[in-house]
């Protein structure tokens, strides 16, 4: 049993040792690769997140990988570069990934100078129209006019588009180079906000500008899912009177944090967990925080939610137990079976052991018997040398199990009388005389 003490000593070293790493992986936070557009509103806020969840010592941490566009962010996911990204609806959506948030809502604003007479969208027809592009939306935007155009049956010439940003749009408007801009993003995004100043004032006259509406958006959002049908405020842009004066019918998009359908469900769950939870913190440098919102978790969405984002908003997220609970039987199982097996496995030994013990009793007794019936000193030679293999077998650390008093007592016993009678037997046969047979023989 002795022997095998080193061994089940480093066995329960090396699980004690497994169970810490495994602990210190578990308890180590999860870090998660983002595609978000370089430059963008978002790539900020998802920073914003990542510094509320280093803060909070939450388990998840986010790894940014900027990218050139929306159009690049999708693909990154789609090629599984990345763990989740930030991407546009009106693109075309990754089919390797769900939604675990809406982080905004964009809406196309379309926009005239006060003196113009647009009622709908067909009315720009032959007319030349400013597009609005940012940093991030690549041509998304001018993609985004050819649907529309689609929609009214335009030839794809009928309108011309001039691409172009809104510092440029105060010379453009008093050049009459353009009779519409369109813009698209958060109603009250800075850039928007600046196109409708820009328009107000086109250097030909002073006023509200005209909102173009999209009287067929809802027909659009029905032939692309990834379309919705929006509608821009009465007043959202201030002024007196307000702009607009009514509620315009607009098409609009959504702007989503998708996850890989491959991640994890509960890490998925986790992450729209923390980011609803901190979302009023991040709002407070990143305002754009404002507008995340949580997805539909019905099934028939055109644009499905992630399992791990809907069963933490529906209540149904398993908890620790419920994920591993078979796990925990089964190792439960496996690890009374090993106990058992090694409890079995020292009995038997310890019983092996002490059958040892008896062999060695019984020949400390033969040898003793013998020792005193030795008829010559080659004998007890060799019965000395016998009784000391049994002494030395006696004391081996990995011979026998470690004995008790009395058993200790009983061989020593058993050792000593065997050396006693084998000294004895010795003196007798040395002092015994010489037969006068011999003395004769000797004589002669």
């Amino acid at each position: 049993m002795r022997r095998f003490f080193p061994v089940i000593l480093a066995s329960g070293a090396a699980l004690v040792a497994l169970a810490t790493i495994g602990i210190y992986f578990y308890e180590r936070p999860t870090s998660l690769r983002v595609a978000v557009p370089r430059g963008s509103e978002y790539q900020k806020l998802l920073s914003a997140l990542n510094q509320e969840f280093i803060h909070g010592h939450a388990d998840i941490r986010f790894k940014i990988v900027p990218t050139t566009g929306e159009h690049a962010a999708a693909k990154a996911i789609e090629d599984r570069n990345v763990d989740l990204a930030v991407v546009r609806s009106d693109i075309s959506m990754p089919t390797n990934a769900q939604t675990a948030l809406i982080l905004a809502h964009y809406s196309a604003v379309i926009l005239a100078p006060p003196h113009a007479t647009f009622t709908n969208f067909s009315e720009l027809s032959g007319k030349r129209i400013a597009v609005i592009e940012t940093e991030t939306s690549d041509d998304a935007n001018r993609n985004l006019l050819a649907t529309i155009e689609s929609q009214y049956s335009l030839a794809p010439d009928s309108i011309k588009r001039v691409a172009t940003s809104v510092s440029e749009l105060p010379r453009l408007l008093q050049a009459g180079e353009i009779d519409a801009v369109f813009t698209f993003g958060l109603f009250d995004a800075p850039h928007i906000a600046d196109a409708v100043s820009a328009v107000s004032n086109d250097g030909t006259s002073a006023g509200a500008p005209v909102f173009v509406p999209i009287r067929e958006a809802k027909a659009i959002a029905e032939k692309l899912p990834g379309l919705e049908q929006n509608e821009i405020l009465r007043g959202a842009f201030g002024g007196s009177p307000s702009r607009p004066a009514e509620n315009i019918e607009t098409i609009g998009a959504t702007v989503r944090l998708v996850a890989d359908n491959d991640l994890d469900s509960s890490t998925v769950g986790e992450v729209t967990r923390l980011i609803l939870a901190n979302r009023a913190a991040a709002a407070a440098t990143t305002p754009v925080a404002n507008h995340i919102e949580a997805p539909s978790t019905d099934k028939g969405e055109v644009l499905p939610t992630h399992p791990g984002a809907a069963a933490f908003l529906d209540g149904e997220e398993q908890s620790f137990f419920d994920k591993y609970s078979d796990l925990i039987y089964i190792g439960a199982m496996v690890g009374s079976i090993l106990v058992s097996g090694f409890a079995t496995l020292a009995s038997r030994m310890a019983v092996s052991g002490y059958a040892r013990f008896d062999r060695l009793m019984e020949e400390a007794l033969t040898i003793l018997k013998a020792g005193r019936e030795a008829g010559d000193l080659e004998t007890l030679a060799k019965l000395e040398i016998q009784i000391d293999a049994i002494l030395t077998r006696s004391l081996a650390a990995g011979e026998m199990p470690k004995l008790d008093g009395h058993q200790l007592a009983g061989l020593t016993l058993a050792v000593q009388q065997a050396r006693l009678a084998i000294a004895d037997r010795r003196s007798e046969l040395n002092t015994r005389p010489t037969s006068p047979t011999n003395n004769i023989l000797s004589i002669r």
